[in-house]
């Protein structure tokens, strides 16, 4: 091989290197919001403050928009695995400003405004154990009734299998809508949007069967289930992307996750995700993988984005702040 023919090959490879560099960067990048010191399972925004779960612990913790300093809002029974808050829509019967929580023991828990009581609501007509991970749901929609939805079943494993997805009034009356098939369990629950294709206002769990294994379903209020998509992990997390909001005095719009492995809540801002506005967004529960499911016809199609997430961290609930 000549000189030139050398030097042209080496100038080849550098490209090349170039270009697959670029083609692996990350798409999305996320940084630490905040180092809590706590194995967090859940994380929401009620509109003045952040609120964490912590998994097992069942502490749930405060902190302003700048995510620090954490301070004790509440707690309940101590229970191994996952507890998961959503904030009460303040209508149909729920009180404005209480936060409901779906404990791993199938119960669900009603939280004051300002954390001075904690009380059972209800108790999902489940055998405990296996404990279950807490998805939860308000129903913005109205094919359940604007009531509260709630998933059982025991995620990571193949098995136990599958779990049933119950209704919860204002009053703690506890309606059955239907069985969800496995392999695995929901860790996630969220009510599909109106524009979300032919499940529109169903009920979607992340069903996680472990590292190996994941499927995103829907449930309609009439307890049918369907697969929109088989996955290669066990997803988690899961939000739909809000459109670009106006500035607000709040936190800064974009996507913050909890790890209970590294205990860090991570951030990827808003403007990461500006083309997939009204899109749902599915994040692994390990290696840091997510996934944009949008309708297409009466199916969806899914877009994998890469991101600098992976390693040993181990994500558990997803909040977007628009």
């Amino acid at each position: 091989m000549t000189a030139r023919t050398t030097t042209a090959v080496l100038v080849l490879v550098a490209a090349l290197t170039a270009a697959t560099a670029r083609a692996a960067s990350p798409r999305l990048h996320f940084s630490v919001f905040v180092q809590s010191g706590h194995n967090l399972a859940s994380v929401l925004w009620d509109g003045h403050r952040f609120l964490f779960v912590e998994n097992t612990e069942n502490v749930v913790w405060s902190a302003p928009a700048a995510g620090t300093p954490l301070t004790s809002f509440a707690s309940m029974p101590r229970i191994v695995e996952e507890s998961r808050c959503v904030l009460s829509p303040g209508t149909h019967g729920f009180t404005p400003g209480d936060i409901y929580c779906a404990s791993p023991d199938h119960k669900i828990y009603a939280i004051a405004g300002d954390g001075s009581s904690v009380t059972v609501l209800a108790a999902l007509p489940v055998k405990y154990p296996p404990a279950s991970d807490g998805a939860l749901a308000f129903d913005a929609v109205g094919h359940f009734g604007f009531q509260l939805v709630a998933a059982t079943g025991r995620s990571g494993n193949a098995r136990p299998a599958g779990g049933r997805v119950f209704t919860i009034g204002p009053s703690g009356a506890v309606h059955s809508v239907g069985s969800y098939p496995g392999p695995g369990g929901a860790d996630n629950l969220l009510i599909a949007p109106k524009n979300f294709g032919s499940a529109a206002g169903d009920a979607l769990l992340t069903v996680d069967a472990g590292v190996k294994a994941g499927a995103l379903v829907a449930m309609d209020s009439h307890g049918r289930a369907r697969t929109i998509a088989k996955l290669s992990t066990g997803p988690n997390p899961m939000a739909v992307v809000p459109p670009a909001a106006a500035a607000s005095a709040g936190p800064a719009p974009g996507l913050y996750v909890t790890d209970d492995i590294t205990k860090n809540v991570y951030f990827a801002s808003a403007d990461q995700f500006r083309a997939y506005a009204g899109g749902l967004l599915v994040g692994s529960e390990l290696q840091g993988r997510w996934w944009i499911f949008r309708p297409h016809g009466a199916s969806y199609t899914s877009t994998e984005l890469r991101s600098n997430l992976g390693g040993k961290d181990d994500l558990e609930g997803g909040a977007f702040v628009p």
